[in-house]
């Protein structure tokens, strides 16, 4: 059987060898004193030596080398409260120290087993006075010397300081783990507040990188990834509630030649110029894009085409009117668009943006700065699909 090392043998054995072994020593003092006003032969003496001098030492060697500890140190305090009621019989009921042997044993196995140890406590010394009355008649002294009562009193006295430092310390050790789980609830709640901020945070900067991913970095509105996602989704809306959908195809008339003349950045001042006209002139529901170097592309739900080309006239006479200062100098310009509706036109995204850049192409072809709509003579010109 594997045994137990001093160092890792329950905290109850460890406790209970020391209280043991110092409170026998005591008894055997009490006791001797009170055999030496007696008449007892060597074999009283040696069982004596053998109860209060060497059996604590077995009964620890024997915890110890058990595989559960603590289970056989109370077992040894059962084997305790028989002994003891086997002396407290053979003495003759001595007061003191039956009061001492009897209070040492019950508040003993009350510590660690509560009520039902002072039961089995009790019941353990009754057998042991019952089999001192096999050996000898039961008789009453009840009378032991002022010195062995003195030492049966300090011996109690003792062990109960001890019992109550032991409970103090539990107690202490008690709190400190109830604060030291207080403060790291305390960090836990830190170091959760601290992860929610941090997902928080995370989740807002990956919207802003979905932002920036579906935004155009010169004008701030959608690019043409984000259209080709949504237009989908806005084509299945009006599908399922019957609604239209127009949109509005934008190119800037002879934008080339305004970054050979100008430069490339007052080619970009003029597309901001344009950019921001529209959003100005726009629902929060359209959705507005920057389709290629100079194309624009609007989609707007719940409108018809007649109101679409309303709409394309306006933004074309404000761009018209607005023009852009740089360097000193006015730069004015024009647009084009081509206007195409869902689902008179076309009834899928596809056919829909082709529609409208038949639509801006026939603009162009017509001298620029103006807003043509898809008209039915133009349909031969859609590709077919498969």
């Amino acid at each position: 059987m594997k045994g137990t090392t001093p160092e890792n043998s329950h905290w109850i054995v460890q406790l209970n060898y020391r209280n043991r072994t110092g409170s026998f020593a005591l008894l055997f003092a009490a006791i001797g004193v009170h055999f030496a006003g007696l008449a007892h032969g060597w074999l009283a003496w040696a069982l004596l030596a053998l109860q209060f001098l060497l059996y604590p030492h077995l009964m620890y060697l024997r915890a110890r080398r058990s595989e559960a500890p603590l289970a056989t140190e109370l077992n040894s305090l059962l084997c305790d409260s028989v002994l003891f009621g086997a002396w407290i019989g053979w003495l003759g009921f001595p007061l003191w120290l039956s009061y001492t042997m009897l209070m040492g044993v019950t508040i003993n196995l009350m510590v660690f087993r509560g009520p039902r140890g002072l039961f089995q406590s009790l019941f353990a010394l009754a057998c042991g006075i019952a089999f001192s009355a096999l050996l000898q008649p039961l008789h009453l002294t009840l009378y032991s010397n002022w010195i062995s009562n003195l030492l049966c009193i300090t011996g109690l006295s003792l062990y109960l300081m001890m019992v109550g430092n032991v409970a103090f310390t539990r107690n202490q050790r008690i709190r400190e783990a109830r604060d030291q789980l207080h403060e790291s609830q305390e960090t836990l709640q830190q170091v959760n507040r601290a992860l929610q901020q941090q997902l928080q945070e995370n989740t807002e900067l990956q919207n802003q990188l979905r932002e920036l991913a579906d935004r155009d970095p010169l004008t701030g509105t959608y690019n043409r990834r984000y259209f080709d996602v949504t237009i989908a989704r806005e084509l299945s809306y009006c599908r399922r509630h019957g609604t239209s959908l127009a949109l509005i195809l934008i190119d800037i008339d002879h934008f080339k030649s305004v970054n050979d003349t100008y430069g490339h950045q007052a080619g970009d001042q003029l597309l901001i110029s344009l950019a921001d006209l529209l959003k100005r002139n726009s629902r929060g529901s359209d959705i507005i894009c920057r389709f290629g170097g100079e194309e624009f592309l609007i989609a707007l739900p719940d409108t018809d085409c007649a109101t679409a080309v309303a709409r394309a006239e306006e933004y074309a006479r404000g761009f018209s009117d607005a023009g852009v200062r740089w360097q000193g100098q006015q730069i004015s310009a024009t647009l084009s668009a081509g206007v195409a509706s869902f689902p008179e036109q076309a009834e899928d995204a596809d056919k829909l943006l082709r529609c409208a850049d038949i639509a801006l192409y026939q603009a162009k072809k017509s001298g620029r700065n103006r807003v043509v709509a898809y008209s039915g003579e133009m349909r031969l010109q859609i590709p077919a699909t498969d």
